[in-house]
């Protein structure tokens, strides 16, 4: 039976990106968008999968300079491609833990300086990846 005390809450989720806890996670998102083409059946018109897009958003405090090392990183290989490895242990999961290891990772967009006075630093990447690994999930 689903009960509230059974609902799972981002608190306890850790984000690494190349093997390094990059920061204090505040958000992390994972989208699966498929690609379809449209098949003539007869009269009708269905669709078929052709491809999947993997996509998201990687939200966090900062705790070290990760923007200013990427930035290098980009500028001796604008082609570079890195590993982001995230997962959620939430008590109220029973021990269980959910995940992923997103491969083939590209930022769209990240982030150099984003400071503000009496303000934590947060620093949000949009990326885009070739492919997941499910390492575990929450049943």
């Amino acid at each position: 039976m689903t009960t509230v005390e059974s609902a799972l809450r981002g608190t306890y989720g850790r984000v690494w990106l190349e093997g390094e806890e990059i920061g204090i996670l505040k958000n992390i998102t994972l989208n699966v968008t498929p690609q379809y083409e449209d098949v003539i059946v007869g009269f009708t018109v269905d669709r078929q999968a052709v491809s999947i897009q993997y996509s998201g958003d990687l939200i966090f405090e900062a705790v070290n300079s990760i923007s200013s090392e990427l930035c290098m990183k980009y500028l001796k290989n604008a082609n570079m491609r890195f590993t982001i490895e995230c997962n959620l242990s939430d008590p109220a999961s029973g021990g269980s833990e959910e995940g992923y290891t997103i491969n083939g990772v590209t930022f769209d967009e990240f982030p150099l300086a984003n400071w503000q006075k009496g303000a934590l630093i947060e620093k949000a990447f949009k990326y885009r990846a070739s492919d997941i690994v499910v390492i575990d999930s929450i049943k």
